[in-house]
């Protein structure tokens, strides 16, 4: 006779479903009132808590923060992953700025978090960095292929794609005035590197 098949413990996954409800609300939470203005009694309170058990899940502000950037670092490095690259290392990398530059747009509250220092006081641990370092080689990988190799020619196309998605954001949210023009800002980009004599 077969043994019983073991009866799989609930408990982990309530647990990790719960904790993503938390993490969802603190997001909600930072879009109407700013990342530095969470408040973990009323992220508690989102969520039908009392602040003092949402410890079981959170130690404390800095630990939900780190659960918010490690969740919005890996959605941009699933993204970069998992973007169609063409043939053309140029192409690709114009598909890299594409995809971090709507990443900006359409998630800015979380490309705040991940690109800026938004939270005073606030380091990602070692752990919660993990997947933006992941992100960060994959980016510069496929900008070292289109021949984007000087560190300072790097961050020159981190700038350029950066201040876009902050201008469209600050100016006209939702709109395309400002990411419109990224293929004309990287063909002089592009233009600056050849005529230096980096390809």
């Amino acid at each position: 006779m077969e043994a019983k098949a073991k009866t799989q413990d609930p408990r982990p996954g309530r647990h990790a479903a719960r904790r993503d409800e938390i993490v969802q609300a603190a997001w909600a939470e930072a879009e109407v009132n700013g990342l530095s203005a969470i408040s973990l009694t009323q992220v508690a309170r989102r969520v039908g808590l009392r602040q003092p058990s949402l410890y079981s899940y959170f130690p404390s502000k800095n630990a939900l923060i780190d659960a918010l950037f490690a969740e919005a670092a890996g959605t941009l490095l699933h993204e970069l992953e998992h973007a169609a690259y063409p043939e053309s290392p140029r192409e690709g990398a114009r598909l890299v700025a594409r995809t971090v530059l709507q990443f900006g747009v359409s998630r800015p509250v979380q490309a705040q978090l991940i690109f800026q220092r938004s939270i005073p006081g606030y380091e990602p641990s070692l752990e919660a960095y993990g997947p933006a370092l992941m992100m960060q080689e994959r980016y510069v990988r496929k900008l070292n292929e289109a021949g984007v190799t000087a560190s300072s020619d790097v961050d020159i196309f981190t700038a350029l794609v950066a201040g876009l998605a902050s201008q469209q954001h600050a100016n006209e949210p939702g709109g395309v005035r400002w990411v419109s023009q990224l293929d004309t800002v990287l063909d002089m980009f592009f233009y600056y590197l050849d005529h230096q004599g980096r390809t």
